[in-house]
C-alpha cells in the first residue's frame, strides 16, 4: 500500500460523452490547487493536441508495465494507455484528478483506499447522444453496460451540464466541500443513485 501525505486522490469515471475531460480543464483554469495526473500511451499525437499525456514507444511503455510502474493500463484500438504510480507523488503539492475507468478506480483504490470515486453522467440520453455525434447509439449501448457494472464502486454522482461550466464547478466544488488537517481533504457524501437507474430507461 502507497501512502502519501498531501491530497487523497480524486478518481473521475464515466461513459463516452460524460464530460470527464470538459471538467478537469475547466477545474484546473478556476482552481491551481487542481492538476491531472498525467499519462502515458502508446498512440501518436493528434496534431494541435495538449494535455497531460506522454507519447511514447510500446517498447517503452511495457518496461513501465514490467517494472510494475503503472496504476493501471488499457489497450484501446491498438493502443495502450496508462497512468504512472509516480503521479501519486503530485499529490504532496496538488489536488490531483485520475480520469480513468472502472478497472483503474479499482487498482488506485486498492493502492490509496482513502482515494474518493466520482462517477459523472450527462443530464439526459438525447444530451449523451448530441454530444458523440454519428457514434452515439454504439457508445450509448456500452455505456448503459458499463455504467450499470461499475456504479456500486463509486462514492459520489455528477451530472454534467456541460453547456454551463460553472453550474458544474459548482457542483463539483459541493461534493469537494471540505475540512482540513493540513493539506489532506474529506469530501462530503453527495450520492444519488436512483437517478442513474432511472438515466437508462
Amino acid at each position: 500500500m502507497l501512502i502519501c501525505e498531501g491530497y487523497s486522490p480524486i478518481v473521475l469515471s464515466g461513459p463516452s460523452g460524460a464530460g470527464k475531460t470538459e471538467l478537469i480543464e475547466y477545474l484546473k483554469k478556476k482552481n491551481k490547487i487542481f492538476e491531472e495526473a498525467p499519462g502515458i500511451t502508446t498512440r501518436p499525437r493528434r496534431i494541435g493536441e495538449v494535455g497531460n499525456t506522454e507519447f511514447i514507444t510500446q517498447e517503452k511503455f511495457f518496461e513501465y508495465v514490467n517494472n510494475d510502474e503503472l496504476i493501471q493500463y488499457v489497450r484501446h484500438d491498438g493502443n495502450y494507455y496508462g497512468t504512472l504510480k509516480k503521479a501519486l507523488e503530485l499529490l504532496k503539492d496538488k489536488q490531483i484528478l485520475f480520469n480513468m475507468g472502472y478497472q483503474g478506480a479499482v487498482s488506485l483504490k486498492n493502492i490509496r483506499p482513502d482515494s474518493s470515486l466520482i462517477y459523472i453522467l450527462p443530464p439526459n440520453k438525447e444530451e449523451v447522444l448530441r454530444r458523440m455525434g454519428n457514434r452515439g447509439i454504439q457508445r450509448y449501448s456500452l455505456g448503459i453496460e458499463q455504467t450499470k457494472k461499475s456504479i456500486d464502486l463509486y462514492d459520489y454522482l455528477l451530472i454534467s451540464y456541460t453547456d454551463n461550466m460553472e453550474k458544474l464547478y459548482c457542483d463539483f466544488m459541493d461534493i469537494y466541500e471540505s475540512s482540513e488537517s493540513g493539506k489532506t481533504k474529506s469530501l462530503k457524501l453527495i450520492k444519488n443513485k436512483d437517478f442513474m437507474k432511472n438515466f437508462y430507461n
